[in-house]
Formats: structure tokens, sequence, C-alpha cells
């Protein structure tokens, strides 16, 4: 045994057995051709079995193959056998001694190939049963794979998106000045109340008016009060 064999698995080694012998099943059921005929109809001659006297001599071959016609190779050979050996001696249909009519000698092979015909659909059963199918249909998975490949489309398209929004977001973040604590610190000199800065500004301007109508106020004593 060689070590390839070695390494394939019991089931494995088991399909190739039964492959094997579904081909050999195949063979042996393969259908008579005119040269299997006239091999079985010249064996049972030879056995001192006469022919129908109902057929005429010049169509004996024709109306056999065609009767035989569809009918496994190893059933008409395993009839010729029984039928020169006196098997069917119990069958009503068979009279001894002469080569059945081609329907009955049809019907005779088509019985002994049974066994080989339940004997393959057996073994193809075995082989269905040991050999991992995939049970989805074409058409079902067709339509998983493109739930995949559009599950696979929209999430790269969400990736990038984010990160485009992330890249974005870090350059912006880059050219925004930072405000100080000092500048988020409201204006001692202008009050931050709207009627505050209002009478702010008024006082300023009545004593610029001050200033101006009293020469003795001095700019500079005014901006130091």
């Amino acid at each position: 045994m060689t070590y390839s064999e070695m390494m394939i698995s019991p089931a494995e080694a088991r399909l190739s057995t039964l492959g094997r012998e579904i081909t050999a099943l195949t063979e042996r059921l393969a259908c008579v051709n005119e040269a299997a005929v006239l091999r079985s109809l010249d064996a049972m001659q030879t056995a001192g079995m006469t022919m129908p006297p109902t057929i005429e001599p010049r169509k004996i071959i024709a109306v056999y193959h065609y009767a035989l016609s569809g009918v496994p190779a190893s059933g008409l050979s395993a009839a010729t056998q029984k039928l020169i050996r006196g098997d069917y001696a119990a069958n009503p249909n068979v009279l001894l001694g002469t080569i059945p009519k081609p329907p009955v000698l049809a019907a005779l092979a088509k019985a002994e190939a049974l066994g080989l015909r339940a004997d393959l659909a057996r073994k193809r059963e075995m082989v269905a049963a040991l050999t991992p199918r995939d049970r989805r249909s074409p058409a079902s998975r067709s339509r998983v794979r493109a739930m995949v490949e559009s599950f696979r489309q929209a999430h790269a398209a969400a990736k990038a998106g984010r990160d485009a929004v992330s890249s974005d977001g870090r350059a912006q973040g880059a050219n925004v000045p930072t405000e100080s604590a000092a500048d988020r610190q409201p204006d001692d000199t202008a009050p931050q109340n709207p009627a505050a800065r209002n009478a702010f500004r008024d006082w300023l301007v009545s004593g610029v008016e001050r200033a101006n109508l009293n020469p003795a106020v001095s700019r500079e004593a005014f901006h130091a009060v």
C-alpha cells in the first residue's frame, strides 16, 4: 500500500470501491447488440434446441433482436444458460427443447437482470449517502452570494465614510486656534451687561464734554478717575 493510499480516509476508500463496483455493474447491464443475440441463439441451437416453427427463418435474427432491444446482455446470457440446463421446467411459458419465442426470451432475460439492477441501485444510494452534498438549490446559492456581496459593499462604504470624517475632523482641529483661559475671562473695562455698557458709554461722553467745557479739568485728571 502506498503512502497516498494510507492517507485516504475510510469513507473515501469506501467511495472508491463503490465506484469500481458501479462501473462493473453498469457494463454488465449494457444493452444487448446483434452479436449477443446471435451468440445466444447459436448456443441454444448447438444444445439441440429448435427454433419456433411460427417464425420465418429469414426474419429470425431481426425479430429476436427487436424483442431483446434494451435488455441487459448479462440477463440474456443468464437466461440462455438456464434454458440449456432446463432450469425453467416449472415455467409454463417455456417448452423444454425449444428456443422460447422472442417475447418470452426477452421476459426471461429481464427477470435475470433484476438482481443486478437492484444491486446497482443500492450501491448508488450508498454513494449518495457517503457523499456530502449542498442541499441548497442553485438559485438559493445565488441569492446568498448576492446578499453577502451587498453586505460587504455596504460595510466597505460605511468604513470609508467613517475614515473620511475622522481625517477631516483632525485637519480642521489643527487649524482652529485654541482659546485660552485668559481669553474666556470677562473684560474688566467693559461691562458685559448691555444696559451697563450703555451707561458706561454715556458716562464717558459726559466726562469728555465736561473736560471740553472746563479747561481746568485736564484730560490726565479725567483719565485718572
